[in-house]
C-alpha cells in the first residue's frame, strides 16, 4: 500500500501511472473533460480509492477515484466524503466494477 499523500499529490501520482483524463458525472454517464469522451458504467472499472480526511474542517473530506474504461482511458474522479457526498456519483459508481480494494 502506498504512504498517503495530500489529494493534490495522490492526483499527481496517478497522473503519472497514466490516469491522466479529469473526468466528471454528468447525466448521460462519465465524461472525460479532456475529450468529452463518454461513458457507461459497464464500460469502467474503478481500480483505484484513495479517502482523504479533513484534519479540522468536515469539508476537506474527499474521495478519489482511478478509473479505467474498457477502450482504454484513464481517469480521476474527485467526489466529496461523508455529509457532502454528491448523490450522482455515489449511484453511478454503484453500477462500476470495483477490482481493487480501497487504500
Amino acid at each position: 500500500m502506498e504512504e498517503m499523500k495530500t489529494l493534490s499529490e495522490m492526483i499527481e501520482l496517478l497522473h503519472h501511472k497514466g490516469y491522466i483524463h479529469d473526468m466528471e458525472i454528468t447525466e448521460h454517464g462519465l465524461k472525460s473533460k479532456d475529450t468529452d469522451e463518454l461513458f457507461k458504467p459497464e464500460e469502467l472499472i474503478i481500480e483505484k480509492v484513495y479517502r482523504f480526511e479533513g484534519d479540522s474542517d468536515p469539508a476537506d473530506m474527499a474521495v478519489l477515484y482511478g478509473i479505467t474504461s474498457n477502450s482504454g482511458t484513464k481517469g480521476t474522479l474527485i467526489d466529496a466524503f461523508g455529509t457532502y457526498q454528491n448523490p450522482r456519483i455515489g449511484e453511478f459508481l454503484k453500477k462500476v466494477r470495483i477490482i481493487q480494494d480501497e487504500h
